[in-house]
């Protein structure tokens, strides 16, 4: 007997990930061609593609591992490939060997970061914390040096992509945006400051951006110490 057709809301997440692989896919041919702002801002729209096919497959009954594993491939492609052939082709090729030696530590670091997610993450919810530095947030700082990248030597631009690369394989424990968090809010305002760097790509705004994402992680470490202590001061259950 054929198979009944897939339902719709197991395919609208699925679409919006395909959205993502096809903007990375396309900044990569706007950076080839030079034109850089245009390659930043397709991966912008790749980023909320990101923010937003998670969200739907939850909203709509429609997590699965096959969305997890899209998910990652597109990720790899937008926030991994994508980020460092821009970079390399606005900052690093007078770098030579050593330029796309750069390019290809950070790709493979996201690789790996997208790998151990894979396998560690619940494809049916979401962790309150994540290990290591989210590749899409890896993938921000690297458009953030290709905008940036008549303020910025070569050397400086490399030592920020091999900087995020340590980062992703790190161990350490980050925030996510949750529900009743005050980080949540906090997570948007971060990324409103994003988006006035892709418009307005000056010291001013990247210190900004950077300083509100220091704020957001000492508050996210703060209420973690919070939550742990009232893990610890709530009773435990009796048995009789």
């Amino acid at each position: 007997m054929p198979r009944p057709p897939l339902p719709l809301r197991r395919l609208v997440p699925n679409l919006v990930t395909g959205a993502n692989i096809v903007f990375g896919f396309c900044s990569m041919l706007a950076a080839a061609q030079g034109e850089y702002e245009s390659a930043v801002h397709l991966l912008v729209a790749a980023i909320f593609c990101d923010l937003f096919d998670g969200q739907l497959a939850r909203r709509l009954k429609a997590t699965s591992r096959f969305g997890q594993q899209l998910d990652s491939f597109s990720d790899a492609l937008s926030f991994g490939a994508a980020p460092a052939f821009l970079v390399y082709q606005a900052l690093l090729r007078p770098l030579g060997p050593w330029g796309i030696a750069v390019a290809l530590v950070y790709l493979m670091a996201g690789v790996l970061r997208l790998a151990r997610f894979n396998i560690t993450a619940d494809a049916h919810g979401k962790d309150r914390r994540t290990l290591g530095v989210p590749i899409p947030v890896a993938a921000g700082y690297a458009m953030a040096v290709a905008l940036m990248r008549d303020h910025l030597s070569a050397v400086a631009g490399a030592a920020i992509l091999v900087g995020m690369a340590l980062l992703m394989v790190s161990r350490v424990r980050l925030p996510q945006m949750q529900k009743n968090s005050v980080v949540a809010p906090m997570l948007l305002l971060g990324i409103a400051n994003y988006l006035a760097v892709v418009a307005w790509p000056n010291w001013t705004t990247v210190g900004w951006w950077n300083l509100w994402n220091a704020v957001i992680l000492l508050t996210a470490w703060f209420e973690e110490r919070r939550h742990q202590g009232d893990a610890d001061e709530s009773p435990e259950p009796t048995t009789t």
